[in-house]
């Protein structure tokens, strides 16, 4: 992370500041790309990029957002979840590869995409930084090819709210727990049980179920649909298949 002096306002009161892409450049670089950044505040249920469209490049400042992929019989699937400071865009490709919902309110702070692909071929810290995140989106997808593949429901379940508890804490690995002990957190799920279920593969019904055996095992707490308590981070990992099985 660098610390210069002088950095543009907008980016000195950033919530987002010292994370994401922004987190590795210095002033200057700021400068330059404050320059030619446009904030956009998008509502619960509103599409930022159809699927095939010129795709949006920008930082996720604040809220939730949800891409998901169609197929050529209408079927959807959920492909992705990003939050705060996660970049939306590859500078890689004109088009967007999903759709993009946002699924609470989002701010985003956004960039012409041939404007954005001049300056990170101009400023090597940003060049940088997209391919740090593009490594850090591969090794996420590395992680989830394995939870599809592999995982059984309720280990679904867990690293999902692992995931969560990971952008919560701003935790770099969904299993980085280790020195967290058994601090309890709670959690607000920013998408719905048939949201979770095409997320993850699973149906509906298997979502609920297994959030409530969940519970029953004493690893988490459920409010409403929307909030829960994770008791036990560890335990939480295990139930996830990181570590040994749940005794």
């Amino acid at each position: 992370m660098k610390t210069p002096k002088d950095i543009p306002e907008a980016c000195a009161n950033c919530g987002i500041r010292n994370r994401g892409v922004c987190a590795h450049l210095y002033a200057e670089e700021l400068s330059k790309l404050d320059s030619l950044s446009r904030r956009r505040r998008y509502r619960p249920g509103e599409t930022i990029v159809m699927e095939g469209s010129r795709g949006v490049v920008g930082n996720v400042i604040d809220g939730t957002l949800v891409e998901r992929k169609t197929m050529a019989d209408g079927r959807e699937q959920i492909v992705s979840l990003l939050f705060s400071a996660d970049f939306l865009g590859t500078p890689l490709s004109n088009q967007a590869d999903a759709t993009v919902d946002a699924v609470s309110d989002v701010m985003l702070c956004t960039f012409d995409r041939d404007q954005f692909e001049a300056a990170a071929a101009d400023l090597p810290g940003l060049s940088a930084a997209v391919h740090e995140q593009a490594r850090a989106e591969l090794a996420l997808a590395r992680e989830w090819m394995l939870l599809l593949g592999q995982k059984r429901a309720i280990e679904r379940i867990a690293t999902f709210l692992l995931r969560l508890v990971n952008r919560r804490l701003n935790v770099t690995c969904l299993h980085n727990f280790d020195d967290l002990m058994d601090d309890a957190q709670t959690l607000m799920i920013p998408i719905s049980r048939r949201q979770i279920a095409d997320f993850l593969g699973l149906t509906t019904e298997t979502v609920s179920r297994k959030f409530g055996e969940l519970r029953d095992l004493g690893v988490i707490d459920i409010a409403d649909a929307r909030h829960i308590t994770v008791h036990s981070l560890p335990r939480l990992r295990a139930a996830a298949g990181f570590v040994d099985e749940l005794a």
